[in-house]
């Protein structure tokens, strides 16, 4: 009991001592994030970890409240974590499962010479350890002491019967912590599949630690979990708060006017709350892409992004006294949008389409505030049929539907078989041709090459510019594009004279405004709020209407 007593204390303090002096002074501490770095596909046969501020590393794990309970540590500033498998140090791919030949290559095997020891505390296990010329390792609970790191059992075990020990390996979730770019092993860690190694840099509690992990710097502890016996998914614990801080400044320029600042904490913060369990599966809580929340460390952080989270500790955006699901995006153009019309949801109140006057008094700052694209005929073609559609070639593109606030409901290609080929919500008018936003005009010009066409009068025509059709009903309507007709054996496009070139195909001019899915809160259109004076619980009730800030 006093051992954990102990544990449970220095655990306290630790974490206690991540927090900013304001979130502490306000008793906000909650159990810390775990935010996944490397994960899946992306999962490593072994990860590099470096002091920037503070000195050497404690290894333990965590019970089920997410303290940490220590089992051992070392003073070296530079330490890689590797799965218990025979890996490879290169000198430019890190640690890996295969050897690339290279000279420079260093082993860590995973066969070791256990020596018949059994020390009751980690000083003891490093202790013997030391004078053996081994390392200490935990393993499923209890300490022990290995020398070596064989390639294989044999090697393993003609060194065993040497030094008296047996050869040993680990279960597929032990994992070794070597001195970067070498075989030497400084500990190492087996708790099954209920235990993971968790790294805390800093080893004497004094100076708030910060550290090196894959270019980017970070406070807080890291976990390493082989889920399934696999590669390492390496995970960021840190107080949420923290976390608070890096989103913030990863998602606006520290040097926006801090109520911008401050609503993109709160709504940093719901965020989190809300899909807190989306990656359960992986071993932990919200990971560091756009998939969740955009989270590099703290390279961008300052005193006003810290500031931003400590004056809203705590705070979130609720509806009906539940979390909201804030969702956020760069700029709305004018008007943001009704989450039905963009992903097709059940109706949610506080995320329909409110219009949008903010953002035109910055609209110098926005670069994406006026844009365009051109397509081409095949090009439209080619994109469509690329998604799996099969279409005859596109010869015309219409916007076919707008929202209430003004972005594009529903658009639609007509093939040259006369067939329309409709699309809505956000994969169809924005994302199937790689647009930034869904508010956007469709202009049609004609690419001619020297082509000409009859006319029922027996003259000719270079161009179909100011040309119109009079159907049946006796409507007028412009011809675009290249001319056809519609016979009784399809379609067939107008010849040109014998000895000319044919008339060229169309091209559509895309002209639109704003970045992105248009649903929540636009960060430029918070930016320009802030600037006119408005607080951050201003900013988020307008674009998540009938909330409240609590």
């Amino acid at each position: 009991m006093r051992q954990k007593w102990l544990t449970v204390l220095c655990t306290a303090a630790l974490l206690s001592a991540f927090l900013p002096p304001a979130a502490r002074a306000a008793g906000t501490e909650t159990v810390p994030v775990l935010v996944g770095l490397v994960y899946g596909s992306d999962a490593l046969d072994g990860a590099n970890l470096k002091n920037d501020a503070g000195s050497g590393y404690r290894f333990g794990y965590l019970d089920t409240d997410r303290n940490f309970c220590p089992v051992g540590e070392t003073r070296e500033t530079g330490v890689s974590v590797v799965k218990t498998q025979t890996v490879w140090y290169g000198t430019y791919n890190g640690y890996t499962s295969y050897s690339d030949a290279v000279t420079s290559d260093v082993c860590v095997g995973c066969w070791h010479v256990q020596l018949p020891l059994a020390p009751a505390t980690f000083e003891e296990a490093r202790a013997a350890a030391d004078a053996a010329g081994g390392f200490p390792a935990w393993i499923d609970g209890a300490y022990q002491v290995r020398t070596g790191a064989y390639a294989t059992r044999e090697e393993a075990q003609a060194a065993a019967d040497a030094a008296g020990g047996t050869a040993a390996g680990t279960s597929s979730y032990g994992v070794s912590v070597v001195k970067t770019g070498t075989a030497k092993i400084l500990f190492q860690f087996d708790g099954g599949a209920e235990r993971s190694l968790t790294v805390q840099p800093g080893t004497d509690g004094t100076t708030r630690p910060v550290t090196w992990f894959k270019g980017n710097r970070y406070y807080g502890a890291f976990q390493y979990r082989r889920v399934g016996g696999g590669d390492l998914t390496v995970s960021n614990l840190l107080p949420l708060e923290d976390y608070i801080n890096c989103v913030v400044s990863r998602e606006m320029s520290r040097s926006w006017p801090l109520e911008a600042l401050k609503a993109q904490a709160v709504c940093a913060r719901t965020y989190y709350e809300i899909n807190l369990g989306r990656h359960n599966a992986s071993g932990f809580d919200i990971c560091s892409t756009t998939h969740c929340q955009a989270y590099y460390g703290m390279g961008e952080t300052d005193s006003r992004t810290a500031q931003a989270a400590a004056e809203t500790a705590g705070l979130r955006v609720l509806y009906n006294g539940t979390p909201a699901q804030t969702y956020y995006f760069s700029s709305s153009g004018g008007g943001t949008e009704d989450v039905r019309n963009v992903w097709g949801s059940q109706p949610i109140p506080y995320l329909s389409g409110v219009a949008d006057p903010y953002e035109a008094a910055v609209s110098d700052k926005i670069s994406y505030w006026s844009w365009s694209e051109t397509f081409t005929a095949a090009q439209l073609t080619e994109k469509l049929q690329a998604k799996g559609y099969n279409c005859a070639s596109i010869v015309d593109f219409q916007i076919t539907a707008t929202t209430p606030t003004g972005n594009v409901k529903s658009i639609a290609f007509l093939d040259a078989n006369g067939k329309s080929w409709p699309f809505t919500k956000e994969g169809g008018v924005r994302n199937l041709l790689g647009l930034k936003s869904m508010r956007y005009t469709v202009s049609a010009s004609e690419k001619t090459s020297g082509g000409v066409y009859y006319t029922d009068g027996g003259g000719t025509l270079t161009s179909m510019s100011g040309v119109y059709a009079i159907g049946g009903s006796g409507a007028a309507a412009r011809i675009t594009g290249n001319p056809y007709v519609i016979t009784g054996s399809g379609t067939q496009f107008l010849p040109a004279p014998t000895g000319s070139t044919s008339a060229g195909e169309n091209v559509f001019t895309v002209t639109g405004s704003g970045w992105g899915h248009s649903v929540g809160m636009s960060q430029w259109g918070a930016y320009a709020m802030a600037q006119q004076g408005k607080t951050f619980e201003q900013i988020l009730t307008f674009y998540y209407p009938g909330t409240e800030i609590r």
